[in-house]
């Protein structure tokens, strides 16, 4: 007598092929050709400096060529994720398999002194700039504004994310906060 498996019902029902030598936290992904592996859902970085908008954190000289964000991040959560401060501040992705994430930069900051300048914000995959990620905004002295920056990429093995800035002319930006989130899936 066969039996249906939409039958099988209670302590009958069994585990997915493979369970047993599954890493915890991991799902089946099928290749399409009537096998396939366990792979991580999913890998998250997110960093970000506290909040001081009365005294920033994070100050830098800005020029008209980009210069990295370097930051002492803090961490709220890191999964499959390394955050770097070495050569600077960067995230690196430390997962095996290959993820499509999204990159979301959020921050406050204005400029310490001086006349108008543009600032403008990149997101970087091992130094090269992804493509759509550009932004821009006007700082002020002493006037708080926010900008987000967004981007998306495929992520291997000890790729890596930075964040760079430049002004229309020099100038010291100020950060009262920045954020800093890397989410990837299969």
């Amino acid at each position: 007598m066969t039996v249906q498996h939409n039958l099988i019902t209670g302590s009958d029902l069994h585990e997915p092929k493979g369970v047993a030598a599954a890493s915890n936290k991991t799902v089946y992904v099928a290749n399409g050709s009537g096998s396939g592996v366990w792979r991580a859902l999913n890998a998250v970085a997110h960093v970000y400096i506290p909040f001081n908008a009365s005294s920033p954190s994070y100050t830098q000289a800005n020029t008209t060529s980009d210069i990295i964000l370097d930051p002492t991040w803090s961490t709220a959560i890191v999964s499959d994720f390394t955050v770097q401060t070495t050569p600077n501040a960067r995230i690196r992705y430390d997962g095996t398999d290959t993820k499509n994430v999204n990159i979301t930069l959020a921050m406050a900051c204005n400029q310490a002194s001086g006349s108008d300048k543009d600032v403008e914000f990149a997101l970087f995959k091992n130094g090269v700039e992804l493509e759509g990620s550009r932004s821009i905004r006007t700082t002020t002295t002493s006037d708080w504004g926010n900008i987000t920056v967004l981007g998306s990429t495929t992520m291997n093995t000890n790729d890596y994310i930075e964040v760079k800035s430049k002004t229309s002319a020099a100038a010291t930006i100020q950060y009262a906060s920045l954020s800093l989130r890397v989410l990837g899936v299969i």
